[in-house]
């Protein structure tokens, strides 16, 4: 795939996952131009804040996740990204369960972002909701495993054949760019990721030598 084309892909998917709280300070603003009653003024602004926050932290999470994030040198501070990860996941169907004492043996920028990344991609074989969960992996080659465990928790065949590394680039569209980036990310540091399914509602993606 194109540079080019994988960043329009990157740009429509944080784009899309925008819209919604941008949406919500536009009708916000509208309700407080046209309203005078007290109680729906302090619902506008309660929306406001709400969506405010919603748009910042998921542009604090995509900036690491998608960004060159130039201004932190070659490296992206742990606690950062965790503070970042856990911040998008704070409401919603799925929750983020991210220890202090998970370590990588790296943060180099681009381990980090991969690490992010699988977290998008487990979080999408959640579509019920559930909890994903990250622990230490085994060593150099297995530095971290994300669990996905919930009602429905599968990887869609589509998924499956990004993650081998056999689907066609013209397939790859907003929805399924996210998987083809971590898999591109991993494959630049000699990884790839593999799904395996310990028990049922669980899946499990870690990183092995590729």
């Amino acid at each position: 795939m194109q540079d080019l084309q994988l960043a329009a892909l990157l740009c429509s998917r944080l784009c899309h996952d925008l819209i919604g709280p941008i949406g919500a300070l536009n009708n916000g603003i509208e309700i407080l131009a046209d309203e005078d009653e007290p109680a729906m003024r302090e619902q506008a602004t309660q929306l406001l804040g709400d969506s405010a926050d919603e748009a910042a932290r998921r542009l604090r999470f995509y900036r690491l996740a998608f960004g060159a994030s130039g201004g932190m040198g070659q490296s992206i501070p742990l606690s950062e990204a965790r503070e970042a990860t856990l911040g998008l996941f704070h409401k919603g169907r799925t929750k983020l369960e991210w220890p202090a004492d998970v370590n990588l043996p790296s943060v180099d920028k681009s381990l980090v972002k991969l690490v992010l990344n699988m977290v998008l991609l487990a979080g999408a074989a959640l579509p019920r909701g559930g909890i994903l969960s990250l622990r230490s992996g085994s060593g150099e080659h297995s530095p971290v495993v994300v669990a996905a465990a919930g009602t429905g928790a599968r990887v869609e065949s589509e998924i499956q054949t990004i993650l081998d590394q056999k689907l066609d680039h013209a397939l790859i569209d907003s929805q399924n760019v996210v998987a083809f980036y971590a898999v591109a990310l991993a494959a630049s540091q000699g990884l790839r990721i593999a799904a395996a399914k310990p028990t049922e509602g669980c899946i499990e993606f870690a990183l092995v030598k590729a």
